[in-house]
């Protein structure tokens, strides 16, 4: 028997162990037998994003979702499925580049590095949201994440702009984005909402540092206090150790 946890505060248990969608990959059947036996073995959380594999980690499970539940053997509600947004790389990027052709470009887009931008405007969020649940197969994504927003954070540091005015417009967009979430929870398109951040137990003195504190800010600001936001990933292992202390 799998030990269960409560997953942020959702209310919703999983599995201690999930499994992570971050090299998996559509049309690679060794990765639909590994997420398939994980399911059936126990593990009900998943964890993926629109910029695994272009898109094709988001796609096999929402093929091996599909089958397990049409199969009987899973029940929909016994998963509990997290993805994100934020990345334009890929098929993002080149969408990026033709709304851009078509005079129409994602506000508020991040330059980051050569084929790569970071977004996390409310017009960007629709858009793969939309398209996340087309390739998962789903209705309702339980907890949708923002992807690395602090990308923001170091490329405003690298362009010189004034730490604290970038503190102020980061967590301005944030807050934008968690009230486009709510938005999303009201429609029923997603469950909870968080932020996936490499940076949240960063000194604070790191240029690209991210509070949980002003994220709850955030969150209230956007939702009130009854608000969805209820998870925040971030690293913690035998090299990474600052969350536990």
């Amino acid at each position: 028997r799998i030990a269960c946890s409560e997953l942020g505060r959702t209310g919703l248990h999983v599995s201690q162990a999930g499994f992570g969608g971050y090299r998996i990959s559509a049309g690679v059947a060794e990765h639909a037998a590994a997420l398939q036996h994980a399911l059936v073995s126990g593990i009900d959380l998943i964890d993926t994003s629109a910029n695994y594999a272009d898109g094709g980690s988001e796609e096999l499970v929402g093929q091996v979702l599909t089958h397990l539940v049409d199969s009987g053997e899973l029940r929909r509600d016994a998963v509990v499925v997290v993805s994100k947004a934020g990345y334009l790389q890929g098929r993002n990027f080149t969408l990026s580049r033709e709304r851009k052709r078509l005079g129409r470009p994602f506000p508020e887009l991040v330059p980051y590095a050569d084929g790569l931008e970071h977004c996390i405007h409310p017009e960007f969020l629709d858009d793969q949201l939309t398209r996340a649940l087309e390739r998962l197969r789903l209705e309702t994504i339980d907890v949708y994440l923002l992807h690395n927003p602090e990308y923001y954070l170091g490329w405003a540091a690298h362009n010189g702009l004034d730490p604290s005015e970038a503190q102020i417009e980061y967590y301005r967009r944030i807050a934008n984005a968690f009230r486009h979430l709510e938005t999303e929870v009201t429609r029923g398109r997603i469950r909870w909402y968080g932020v996936s951040s490499n940076t949240a137990a960063a000194p604070e003195d790191d240029p690209e540092a991210t509070s949980l504190t002003r994220m709850i800010e955030a969150a209230l600001d956007a939702g009130g206090p009854y608000h969805h936001f209820r998870v925040l990933q971030l690293p913690m292992n035998l090299f990474e150790s600052a969350p536990a202390f």
